[in-house]
């Protein structure tokens, strides 16, 4: 009688993308740095680049995606201002501008 693997696929699996997924939101959730890209999360049904224009930054990147944009600005209080004119979140952008191209 032949004999399977001692861990069933149900366990194996989940286990296995846990530990591969696990680092990713690590590696967004840094606070964003001066001088450095911004990874900014706002609704959908907000204009993205006259939210950045309007916070005193420039969008960078390729392009937006439909919840976050790639942003910079020399302003030191630029996250905070993108999060009172309606952004959900601002985090680290440097990983995420890299992984685009942006810089």
């Amino acid at each position: 009688m032949a004999r399977g693997c001692p861990v069933s696929l149900p366990i194996l699996l989940p286990a296995l993308c846990l530990a591969v997924l696990a680092p990713v939101p690590v590696l967004f959730a840094a606070p964003p740095q001066p001088d450095a890209p911004v990874l900014m999360i706002a609704p959908p049904w907000v204009d993205h680049t006259n939210l950045i224009h309007l916070a005193g930054g420039t969008a960078i990147g390729p392009q937006s995606a439909q919840f976050g944009s790639l942003a910079a600005s020399p302003e030191p209080d630029f996250a905070v201002r993108l999060v009172a004119l309606g952004a959900w979140a601002v985090r680290d952008g440097r990983l995420a501008a890299r992984l685009c191209g942006a810089i």
